[in-house]
Order: C-alpha cells, then sequence, then structure tokens
C-alpha cells in the first residue's frame, strides 16, 4: 500500500467527525470541541442531509421534542453605533430604522400579548453595543413591571455586559440572555 492510500481522504474525514460527534455527544454526553465543529462545519454540502439528521437526534436526545416559543420586542430600536454589516440597526447605514425608545406601559402590554400566544418568554432587546445607565434602569423597571402583571419568563439581548451588569440583570428575574 502505498502512503497515499492508506492517508485518510477529505471525505472520510468528514465522516469521522460525525462518527466521533455521534459517540462523543449522544453516547458519552460531552460536547465538541472547537475544531471538532469547525470540522462539521466545513462538510461537503452533499454531508448536510447527514449532519441535519445528527444534530436533530442530538435536540431530541437532550432537548426533546418540545418548543420554547420566544416573542421579542426592541426597547430601543436604531442608531446603534457599532458597524454589524448585517444589521439593519446600524447608525452606519442609511435604512428607514428610526431610533426609538418603548415606554415601559407599551413593554408591558406587550408582553401580556405575548403571554397570550402561548409564549412561555418575552425579550427584551436593544440596539446598543452594551446597556449604559439609562438603558439598564428602563430594563430593570420593565422587568420589575413585566414580572408583577404577566406570567412569563424574561430575557435580554442587550449587547455587550460587564459582570455587574450580569449581576443586575440576574437579581430581578432576567431567564436568559441572548447576544449576537
Amino acid at each position: 500500500m502505498t502512503q497515499a492510500a492508506t492517508r485518510p481522504t477529505r471525505d472520510t474525514d468528514s465522516t469521522d467527525i460525525l462518527a466521533v460527534a455521534r459517540q462523543q455527544v449522544l453516547e458519552r454526553g460531552e460536547g465538541l470541541s472547537q475544531d471538532q465543529v469547525l470540522q462539521a462545519l466545513q462538510l461537503p454540502d452533499d454531508r448536510l442531509e447527514e449532519l441535519l439528521a445528527l444534530a436533530h437526534e442530538v435536540r431530541m436526545a437532550w432537548c426533546g421534542p418540545e418548543v420554547e416559543v420566544e416573542g421579542i420586542i426592541s426597547l430601543k430600536t436604531g442608531g446603534c453605533p457599532e458597524d454589524c454589516h448585517f444589521c439593519s440597526q446600524s447608525g452606519q447605514f442609511s435604512s428607514p430604522v428610526r431610533a426609538a425608545w418603548l415606554d415601559i406601559p407599551t413593554l408591558v402590554e406587550s408582553a401580556k400579548q405575548t403571554a397570550a400566544t402561548g409564549a412561555t418568554e418575552f425579550c427584551i432587546v436593544a440596539a446598543v453595543r452594551g446597556p449604559d445607565r439609562r438603558v439598564m434602569d428602563q430594563v430593570t423597571d420593565a422587568v420589575k413591571a413585566i414580572r408583577e402583571a404577566v406570567e412569563i419568563n424574561v430575557a435580554c439581548s442587550l449587547g455587550i455586559l460587564n459582570q455587574a451588569q450580569v449581576d443586575e440583570l440576574s437579581e430581578i428575574g432576567v431567564h436568559r440572555y441572548n447576544h449576537n
């Protein structure tokens, strides 16, 4: 056998990462490393269906068939100083999005409407790099008012946080934090 014949091909490597992932995640309950995730993401297009099937198996094994439905509202829309090329909220683009703030009664009403649809979570988002004191104060007031008015989990997506802000959101009962 020549050395070239014994060296795994890219296609064999692709098969191996899915086999490794299946054993590691489903059988041993261990997450994939960053390198392993990159290998899975670099699979050729003709392997996508197999990758998606494995992802579905993992979801069913670890999370089951339930799906959590979340409603989202923007506390502060538009005028973000960041230049995320995919986002119309950026102040770097000329888009029809205009900077606007929502008041607390509007946020509470939106949370009530979200709960009425059967959603279990209401997410407050803001187009900011990270929240300043004004945003944190408004979020704190909103979360308290929502929790008093309706039974729904509250999540936030407010950009980059420092540890004090993480602790503050946790203390007021924010259920989950999302970040792009």
